[in-house]
């Protein structure tokens, strides 16, 4: 028994994808305003709420702020066909 062909595969949506990116570069950012701007000053539970909602705030906005990948259309539905379907008369 063959296994059946796979389906391609669709693109990936620019929402996801700006998204994405712009938590790993929040996050980037973060490490490195703390490495070497702030070098560790400040309360370790605000230090830790930042780490947390900047990265998350930033995918948001880019997911958000994205535009929308365009989807493909199904195919139109076939016209209706010269027959007539009638209730047969009562017996």
């Amino acid at each position: 028994m063959t296994a059946p062909a796979p389906r391609p595969r669709q693109p990936i949506e620019a929402k996801v994808q700006a998204g994405t990116l712009s938590a790993v570069v929040g996050g980037i950012a973060v490490y490195l305003l703390q490495t070497y701007a702030c070098r560790g000053a400040g309360p370790a539970g605000i230090v830790s709420l930042i780490y947390a909602a900047v990265p998350g705030l930033l995918a948001l906005a880019g997911g958000y702020l994205a535009p929308h990948t365009p989807r493909t259309l199904p195919p139109a539905a076939a016209p209706p066909s010269n027959v007539t379907i009638t209730q047969p008369p009562p017996a």
